[in-house]
C-alpha cells in the first residue's frame, strides 16, 4: 500500500493541529501583546491590571535561534569535533603501534621455535572439521514494509466481487506511517484498490485521534472522504459534517471549532513596571466579570469560508464573510480577515487597522497590510493620518521575525520619524536601536535619545535560600556599548543647553537584591515582601567623560485587601559628567523615594498613582517630583480600560487588559480549506544543536553525545516593543 494512499490520514491529523487555538499560538501575555496597536509607546509608569491568580513567572525563554547563536554553536561544534577527531587519531595510532608490537613478538617467537626445532602439534583433518567455526549469511538491504497489517475476528473473501470483508473489531495498521485505523467493519476491494470503513471509525496517529461514521480511501487517486468528523486537540474540538482530501489539500464542510473546556487567555499592554500592578490579588468572592452583566460572554465567529495556507515559512489563516458575536450580541461583520504567523508560532500579525500615539510623533490611525517575506519574517505596512498640533499624513512599517522586531513611522504633522528595534543575537546578547523613541536604560528608566544603536549583554543569577529557606539572592547585570546622540528636546523641564552631541558610550550596570522577608495569603489578599537592594552603574564616553552612580536601600511590596503598594528608598552617590545630559543624566538625586500605589475602589474601579521624589533638592530640574502620574482603570476584571496622565512629561496614555475564558467560544464555517497540511506548523529549517562528549572509561576516548542546548532565561525586565 503506497505511502500517499493514506494521505487523508495525515491531512486530517494536521487539520486537528491547534494552530487555530490561542493556547498554542500564544504562550504568554508577552506573545499576545503583538496584536495590539501598531506602535505602542510604553508610558513612564504602568496601568493597573488586576488579576485573580498568582503573577506569572517573569522569566521567559528565548524561543527562536538567532543567526549569531547558530554561528556560535557551529564554531563550538567544529572545535569540539576537531578535538574528538584528534583523540580518535591518537587512539588509532596507539592501536597500530600495539598491533605492530604484537606482530614483532609473533615473529620473534617463530624464530625461537625454529631454532629450538619446535613444530606445532599436527591436527587431524577430522579434528579441524570438528573445531571449525562456519559463518553464514551476509549483508542484506532491509527495506521498511509498506504493507498494512489487518487484525479482525472475522475476515471473509468474496471471489465474485474480490472484496476482503473484515468484521469483529477490525484493526488496520500502517507500520511505516505509525497509523492505525479502527472501525466496526472494513471492506477492501482488490480491483478498485478502494478501502471503506463503517461505524465508529477511528484514525489514530501518535496521540491524535480522529473519529467519524464512515471513511473511504481511494488508493489509486490518492484521495479520501470521511463523514461526521470529530477530533479533539488540547482544549479545542474540531467537528465537520464531511471531510475530503485532494492531493495537497483537505476540505472540511459544515463544521465547527469549539472550546469545550475552560482555558484562560490574558491579553494586556506591557508597560514599565507593569508587573507591579499585575500582581494585585483579588479577595476571594470579589471578582467581577462581563458575564455578571451580559450572561453568556463566549466569542462566536460564523464564517462562510476559512482558508489555512501552510506555506514554506509561514502559516496564513483567512476568514471570509465572518460575523463576530460576543455572547448573544452581534458585534460586527467583516468581509475578510487574514492572520500571519511563522512556523514556530512565535508572533502573530493580521490585516487590522492600527491606531495609537507616539512621543514627538503624536496620534495616528490607519489601515494595516501584512506581507510574508522569506525566512519566516513578516512586514506590516500602514498608511496613516497623523495629528500633532495639526493634521498630517504619513506611514508606518513594522518588521517582525522570531529574533527581530523593528518599527518605523513618519508623520508630516511634526515632520519627524521615529524608529525602535531590537535584534536578538544570542540568549543574553542583543542589539537595540532607535530614533526619537523611548529606549530601555534599565533602572535609569526609559530614555529618549535622538539616535542610538548599541549592543547589550544582560544576565541574571539566582542563588536560592541564602539566608534561610525561601529567601533568595539575585544578581543581575547589564553591559552595553554603542553610539548615541543627545535628545534635541528636553521633556523634564530642566535648564540644560541642547548640544546635539553624538558619541560612543560603554556602560555597565548591576543589581544585587536579597529577599529579607516574604509572606503571601492569596485567599485573603494579603502580601508583604521586603528586599535589600544595591545598584551600581559606570559609563565611559567617547569624549573622555565618565558617569558613576551607586545607590542602596530597601524595597517593599505590600497588599492588604484592596490596597496595594510598592515603594523603595535609595541613598545615592554619583559623579555625573555625561556629555548627553538630556538623554542619560542621573535625575534622582542623592536621596530618592519611588512609590506605586493602587486602590481597588470596587469591582469596576481601580485608582493608581506612581511617583518618584528627590528629597535632597539636588535634581536637575529643581523639582520634588521626577515622576508624577495618575491612572484610572475601570471595567470588570476580565475587561479593563486604563487611562492616565504623566504630569512631569505631559504625556497621556491608555491600556486595554483582557482576561478571557475561551470555554464555549467557537468558530463555525460552511467550508474550511487547508492547503499543504503536511507543512502546517512545520519548518524546513534545521535546528542547531550543541555537541557535548562524555568519557568512555573502557576506551579512554571521547564518545559523541548530542542533545538540545539548554536556553538560558532572559532578563525578566526586558522591554518588548
Amino acid at each position: 500500500m503506497k505511502k500517499k494512499s493514506i494521505l487523508f490520514i495525515f491531512l486530517l491529523l494536521f487539520a486537528a493541529n491547534p494552530v487555530f487555538a490561542a493556547k498554542e499560538l500564544f504562550n504568554s501575555p508577552e506573545d499576545l501583546e503583538n496584536i495590539q496597536e501598531f506602535f505602542y509607546e510604553a508610558p513612564i509608569i504602568p496601568g493597573p491590571e488586576v488579576k485573580s491568580n498568582e503573577p506569572k513567572n517573569l522569566t521567559t525563554p528565548l524561543k527562536a535561534t538567532p543567526l549569531f547563536k547558530k554561528c556560535r554553536i557551529k564554531i563550538t561544534n567544529y572545535f569540539r569535533t576537531k578535538d574528538l577527531r584528534d583523540a580518535e587519531k591518537i587512539l588509532e595510532n596507539e592501536k597500530k603501534e600495539h598491533a605492530k608490537l604484537i606482530k614483532e613478538e609473533a615473529v620473534d617467537s617463530e624464530v625461537i621455535d625454529k631454532n629450538l626445532d619446535i613444530s606445532p602439534a599436527e591436527t587431524s583433518q577430522e579434528e579441524m572439521s570438528e573445531n571449525k567455526i562456519e559463518l553464514s549469511g551476509g549483508v542484506k538491504e532491509q527495506v521498511a514494509s509498506n504493507d498494512a497489517l489487518l487484525d479482525a475476528d472475522n475476515i471473509d473473501y468474496d471471489e465474485e466481487t474480490q472484496n476482503i470483508i473484515a468484521t469483529g473489531k477490525p484493526i488496520l495498521v500502517f507500520p511505516p506511517q505509525s497509523v492505525t485505523l479502527k472501525a466496526d467493519k472494513m471492506i477492501y476491494n482488490n480491483n478498485s484498490n478502494i478501502l471503506k470503513a463503517y461505524g465508529n471509525v477511528e484514525v489514530i496517529r501518535d496521540d491524535n485521534v480522529i473519529k467519524g461514521d464512515f471513511i473511504q480511501v481511494n488508493m489509486n487517486e490518492e484521495n479520501s472522504f470521511m463523514e461526521n468528523v470529530n477530533s479533539k486537540k488540547t482544549y479545542l474540538t474540531i467537528k465537520a459534517r464531511s471531510a475530503s482530501s485532494q492531493q495537497d489539500k483537505i476540505i472540511l464542510n459544515r463544521g465547527k471549532l469549539v472550546s469545550e473546556e475552560s482555558h484562560v487567555i490574558n491579553f494586556h499592554n506591557r508597560m514599565i513596571g507593569g508587573e507591579v500592578f499585575n500582581s494585585m490579588l483579588i479577595p476571594e468572592g470579589e471578582e467581577s466579570s462581563l458575564a455578571d452583566q451580559l450572561g453568556n460572554t463566549a466569542i462566536k465567529i460564523q464564517a462562510e469560508k476559512v482558508v489555512v495556507d501552510a506555506k514554506k515559512d509561514h502559516d496564513v489563516i483567512s476568514l471570509r464573510d465572518a460575523t463576530i458575536c460576543y455572547g448573544d450580541h452581534e458585534l460586527f461583520t467583516i468581509p475578510s480577515f487574514t492572520a500571519h504567523t511563522n512556523k514556530k508560532q512565535e508572533y502573530f500579525e493580521a490585516n487590522y487597522p492600527e491606531f495609537g500615539s507616539r512621543t514627538k510623533l503624536g496620534m495616528f490611525i490607519g489601515p494595516g497590510f501584512v506581507f510574508d517575506i522569506p525566512n519566516g519574517a513578516i512586514v506590516k505596512v500602514m498608511p496613516m493620518l497623523n495629528y500633532k498640533d495639526k493634521i498630517g499624513f504619513g506611514g508606518g512599517l513594522k518588521y517582525v521575525s522570531g529574533t527581530n522586531r523593528t518599527e518605523f513611522m513618519y508623520g508630516s504633522a511634526n515632520d519627524i520619524f521615529v524608529l525602535r528595534g531590537k535584534q536578538q543575537l544570542d540568549d543574553k546578547l542583543l542589539i537595540q536601536y532607535g530614533a526619537n523613541s523611548y529606549m530601555d536604560e534599565w533602572w535609569f528608566g526609559m530614555r529618549i535619545p535622538k539616535y542610538t544603536a548599541e549592543i547589550v549583554y544582560k544576565d541574571k543569577v539566582l542563588v536560592p535560600n541564602t539566608i534561610k529557606e525561601g529567601l533568595d539572592l539575585s544578581f543581575r547585570h547589564r553591559a552595553s556599548f554603542g553610539y548615541m546622540q543627545d535628545n534635541d528636546e528636553n521633556r523634564y523641564g530642566e535648564d540644560i543647553a541642547i548640544n546635539n552631541i553624538g558619541t560612543i558610550r560603554g556602560k555597565y550596570m548591576a543589581e544585587l537584591s536579597q529577599n529579607l522577608y516574604h509572606y503571601i495569603d492569596p485567599k485573603n489578599a494579603i502580601r508583604f515582601n521586603i528586599d535589600a537592594v544595591l545598584q551600581g552603574s559606570a559609563a565611559v564616553y567617547g569624549t573622555g567623560d565618565t558617569q558613576f552612580v551607586g545607590r542602596v536601600g530597601p524595597r517593599f511590596h505590600t497588599q492588604y485587601k484592596h490596597w496595594m503598594q510598592e515603594f523603595g528608598y535609595f541613598i545615592s552617590g554619583y559623579q555625573d559628567n555625561t556629555p548627553m545630559p538630556v538623554f542619560d543624566a542621573y535625575r534622582y538625586g542623592h536621596s530618592n523615594v519611588y512609590i506605586r500605589e493602587a486602590w481597588r475602589v470596587n469591582k469596576y474601579l481601580t485608582l493608581a498613582w506612581a511617583g518618584s521624589m528627590t528629597l535632597t533638592d539636588d535634581s536637575l530640574n529643581g523639582k520634588l517630583f521626577q515622576e508624577n502620574s495618575f491612572i484610572v482603570s475601570f471595567g470588570p476584571d476580565d475587561l479593563k480600560l486604563s487611562v492616565g496622565y504623566d504630569v512631569v512629561r505631559g504625556q497621556t496614555y491608555f491600556a486595554v487588559n483582557v482576561y478571557m475564558d475561551t470555554k464555549g467560544s467557537s468558530l463555525e464555517y460552511e467550508k474550511m480549506e487547508i492547503k499543504n497540511p503536511d507543512k502546517l506548523a512545520k519548518s524546513d529549517e534545521k535546528e542547531e544543536k550543541l555537541i557535548t562528549f562524555e568519557e568512555n572509561t573502557e576506551m579512554k576516548a571521547p564518545v559523541k553525545k548530542i542533545y538540545a542546548e539548554v536556553i538560558d532565561i532572559e532578563d525578566p525586565d526586558k522591554e518588548d516593543i
